[in-house]
Formats: C-alpha cells, structure tokens, sequence
C-alpha cells in the first residue's frame, strides 16, 4: 500500500488546487443563501430602464421551449430560459445569467414586447450557479450550453470532492505523528453527523 502513497499525493495535490475555484463558488452562495436580507441591503439589486420592443412570426404553435428561444434570438438576449408562463394573451419567462436576470413579456395578439432587466451582481451570481444544476422545473432545464457544461462540472466537482476525502484518509493513515489528531477529527465529524442525521429524520 505505501507504493501508493506518493502518486495519491500528487493527485490529492492538484486536484485539490483544481477544485478550490469551484469549492470558493459554493462556499460564498451559501453565505449568499443564509444572509440575503443582509445582502439586500448593501448591494440592492439594480434595476435597469425597461425596453420596449416588436417583433413579427413568433412561433406560438411550437413548443413553449422553442417559442421561447426564437424570440430571445430575434431580440438577442442570451442565457437560460426558465419558468415559461403562456396563455392565449401572453407569453412570459426569465432569461438568467449569472448576476444578471431579464424578464421577457409579449403580447401574443400585438407581439409587443416588454423587457425588464436586474443586474444582481457577483455574490448572487454565485447564488445562481449554485441553485441551477438542481432538479427544479427539468423539463426545460439546461437549455444554454453554459449550464449543460456547468452542471456537468459541477458533477465532476462532487465526484473529486469524494477522491480528496478518501485520499485524505489515505495519506493520514501513513503520518504516524498526526494519528491521534487524526482520529479526533474523524470521530468528531461522526458524531456530529449522526447528531444531525438523527435530528433531521426524528
């Protein structure tokens, strides 16, 4: 087993590096989640001038997907399409990036268009990234090829975080000086996690 220890070393190494950008991501969207009212009030989200626009054949007999895409690229908005809204009147959906959200409105009888658009800035941009490779509303999710990639990252991110924690053990089990430390940390960790195991399905 100890042949093992200095290429397990290495890649512990650097993928560690590797992950650290996206691992920074996650950590900052949950302080982002946890303290949004705080968030709110030193960085409000801005507002920006409402545009009005026209556009001729729209697509209303496709798919509320396809409807959607044909007048984001007729108006040259780019980002993922979410949550479409359409009745006989109206069609309505958000167009996001990350830090930056439009909200596209048309009138199905005028083809009238009403753009609203919020710059949301850096931190909620993590938010974003954070909450978007989830399971909400899957039937159109995934639309943009920067979320077919980023969800596909951040798979491989969960997957190398399983690779630094079970090569972490590894190497430990060889630093005979950080043995007793060691299993602290491990026990310590255990029995918080059953604690919260426990308490979440009591």
């Amino acid at each position: 087993m100890k042949k093992y220890y200095p290429p397990v070393r290495t890649l512990h190494l650097y993928i560690g590096l590797f992950v650290s950008p996206f691992v920074l991501i996650f950590s900052i969207s949950v302080l982002v989640l946890n303290h949004a009212g705080y968030l709110n009030s030193v960085m409000p989200v801005k507002r920006l001038p409402v545009i009005k626009s026209h556009l001729d054949k729209i697509p209303y007999d496709a798919s509320d997907l396809q409807t959607a895409k044909a007048i984001t690229q007729k108006l040259g908005i780019n980002g993922e399409i979410d949550f479409i809204s359409q009745n006989d009147d109206h069609i309505s959906f958000p167009v996001t990036l990350p830090g930056e959200r439009t909200k596209i409105e048309v009138n199905k009888h005028t083809n009238d268009v009403l753009i609203t658009r919020d710059e949301e800035g850096v931190f909620r941009a993590t938010n974003y990234l954070h909450k978007m490779p989830g399971p909400h509303n899957t039937t159109i999710r995934g639309n943009t090829v920067f979320m077919k990639t980023w969800r596909l990252l951040a798979d491989m991110v969960v997957y190398l975080l399983l690779f630094l924690s079970a090569s972490g053990i590894f190497l430990w089990y060889f630093l005979k000086a950080e043995r007793k430390l060691g299993w602290l940390a491990i026990i310590s960790g255990a029995i918080i996690f059953t604690g919260l195991l426990l308490f979440i399905i009591g």
